[in-house]
């Protein structure tokens, strides 16, 4: 059972014009996804920051918060909202930041990087104090860019680090 010609090539056509609207809506939904916010500030009972006020489930998972005791406002002084603010605890784990930014040079001696361990390298650095190497660090040094590649380290975080090296 053969199609004809006409058949196919319309066939085909049809094939590839309904692939190319796919492929159109899948990069459409990608690149919003890519420049999404990443989180939103809500208050209880108000629509999120960022939001066009219709995103009534931002409202209702703010309105369904546990609710904070709060002191009862005098009839003079109008209540205030309140908001609870948790502040999170510093998990920076400066050996696996060390494997995943520091490692490739620091790793070995071909670039002349100091390695963990090598009290002799080091003793040679630190002779020029804690600030030098910092601001080596997050300056960049010769060879070794700017924060070491590790661009999400804070100055404390890439601190942690050098101490992790000064440690081994």
């Amino acid at each position: 059972m053969f199609l004809s010609r006409s058949i196919r090539s319309a066939a085909l056509t049809g094939v590839l014009l309904l692939a190319g609207l796919m492929q159109a809506n899948i990069q459409a939904q990608s690149a919003a996804d890519n420049i999404r916010p990443v989180g939103r500030v809500c208050l209880a009972g108000q629509a999120c920051v960022g939001t066009t006020g219709n995103d009534s489930a931002a409202v209702v998972e703010a309105a369904t918060a546990a609710p904070t005791a709060a002191p009862a406002a005098s009839a003079a002084e109008p209540a205030a909202p309140t908001a609870e603010v948790a502040v999170a605890e510093s998990d920076f784990d400066a050996a696996a930041a060390y494997q995943g930014s520091c490692f490739a040079c620091h790793g070995n001696d071909a670039l002349g990087a100091p390695q963990p361990g090598d009290a002799a390298a080091w003793e040679e650095r630190m002779a020029k104090g804690m600030d030098a190497v910092m601001a080596n660090v997050v300056n960049g040094f010769n060879a070794m860019p700017a924060r070491g590649i590790c661009m999400s380290c804070s100055d404390d975080d890439l601190r942690a680090i050098v101490d992790y090296m000064l440690e081994q």
